[in-house]
């Protein structure tokens, strides 16, 4: 099979689309702006001025995540995602058995499980050795 090796600065390029911003980076600081300004002016009489600029970074984080934060490949969307899989989601741990020991127990259960249903059916008769 042929395979060309290509360089990450490539694989990581991302066209841009205005100011040198990506299309998801532009879309996420318009979001950002429609939602902080409003929070800002509704609430410039009504809420202290200590409080509010606190509010309007809370409302407007999000949006600035979406567009800009990144962590080991995954952006915010798919980090969010993942960490609400581990945190809400039963964990469920595979163990694998070298010698394939507890499966051998397990076959040897089951048949004798099988072997004690039959003789309760009738179908065989006990022998008593």
């Amino acid at each position: 099979m042929l395979s060309m090796k290509i360089s990450a600065e490539i694989q990581e390029y991302k066209s841009k689309l205005v100011f040198g911003l990506s299309a998801r980076q532009f879309f996420s600081i318009t979001g950002a702006v429609l939602v902080g300004v409003p929070i800002g002016v509704i609430g410039h009489g009504r809420i202290s001025a200590d409080i509010l600029p606190w509010f309007v970074i809370i409302a407007v984080m999000p949006f600035f995540a979406f567009g800009f934060f990144t962590f080991k490949g995954m952006r915010f969307e798919e980090l969010v995602k993942a960490c609400c899989k581990m945190w809400f989601t039963p964990q469920i741990r595979v163990y694998e058995d070298a010698d394939g020991i507890f499966q051998q127990i397990h076959d040897k259960l089951i048949e004798e499980e099988i072997v004690r249903q039959r003789i309760a059916n009738g179908d065989y008769e006990e022998v008593i050795a």
